[in-house]
């Protein structure tokens, strides 16, 4: 088959027919999802320090102006310092169901104490919203997503998303979202056995003394502020958490009592125990995990 030189439009491309026997085909429908991953976008500048997002945006040859709903994920790190590409390949997961996914780094509890990370998260809502044609984007569907101290964050974003709580605007988008999801999140810092295994927990040095600043046994009342727990009867969207039996690092109790105090407040929440799961791991990003995040999100959209 002979084609002559010229600009073709994928209409006017002639579609190319093999005469060779056994060569076998794969059909494109034109609804397969592919993923870009787009890396290191500024999305505020802080004290000095330029924050960045992870974002993976989906796209389909049969739409190609289409929105896709967005998960905005905050990546834990005992609130220090992130290594925001860490979980770029399990999001990518979500990103193939369909989701614009952005990585989260805030500002860490070296350089910022809370609540900076919670502004931060809010005004990485804030940027992807202004910018949602850049990143077919449907602005009006983010849910919100993390793990650990991002578990922490992205609770205390979603709970008090409708409040003027730890809040510094950079535009005039809203950072509202549709849902919550929260692995193994540190959402009770004042528990007294809240970090088996951080010998120093609740002292200055230790994850949640350095997010605080100071020291949490001598203020226990004062950090109740950073307690997810404390929000429970504000206006905010469903929650999904899941926390493994054996996570050594946050204790499960935390989940099982937030979960416990939401229920109480009457709101929208459903808890898994991830059974024999240390903190975190690959059991939370297998395929059936992935297709419970997937129907919640959709639940809530």
């Amino acid at each position: 088959m002979k084609i002559e030189v010229k600009e073709y439009t994928y209409e006017t491309m002639p579609d190319y027919i093999c005469n060779l026997d056994n060569i076998p085909e794969i059909k494109m429908t034109g609804e397969e999802i592919g993923v870009d991953y787009l890396p290191d976008i500024v999305y505020d500048r802080k004290d000095g320090v330029d924050l960045h997002l992870q974002l993976l945006v989906p796209s389909m040859f049969n739409h190609p102006d289409k929105k896709f709903p967005g998960v905005v994920f905050i990546q834990g790190s005992a609130w220090k310092k992130q290594n925001i590409y860490r979980n770029v390949a399990n999001i990518g997961a979500l990103a193939k169901r369909g989701y614009v996914c952005a990585i989260v780094e805030y500002r860490h509890s070296g350089i910022a104490h809370f609540p900076a990370q919670i502004i931060d998260g809010k005004n990485a809502i804030r940027y992807l919203k202004a910018h949602h044609d850049q990143y077919h984007l449907d602005s009006d569907n983010i849910i919100i997503m993390g793990d650990s101290s991002g578990g922490h964050t992205s609770a205390m974003i979603g709970m008090t998303a409708k409040t003027d709580l730890f809040d510094q605007p950079i535009n005039q988008y809203d950072c509202f979202v549709k849902g919550i999801i929260d692995l193994y999140g540190a959402v009770d810092i004042t528990m007294p056995d809240g970090f088996p295994s951080t010998l120093n927990h609740q002292l200055p040095d230790s994850p949640e003394g350095m997010l605080m600043g100071y020291n949490i046994r001598e203020n226990i009342e004062e950090a109740k502020v950073a307690n997810v727990k404390s929000y429970v009867d504000l206006d905010y969207p469903a929650m999904l958490i899941l926390h493994g039996t054996k996570d050594k690092t946050v204790f499960c109790k935390q989940s099982v009592e937030l979960y416990q105090a939401i229920k109480n407040a009457g709101k929208s929440v459903k808890l898994y125990l991830v059974r024999g799961s240390d903190h975190g791991g690959a059991v939370f990003w297998k395929e059936e995990v992935i297709d419970l995040y997937d129907d919640f999100i959709k639940s809530c959209l």
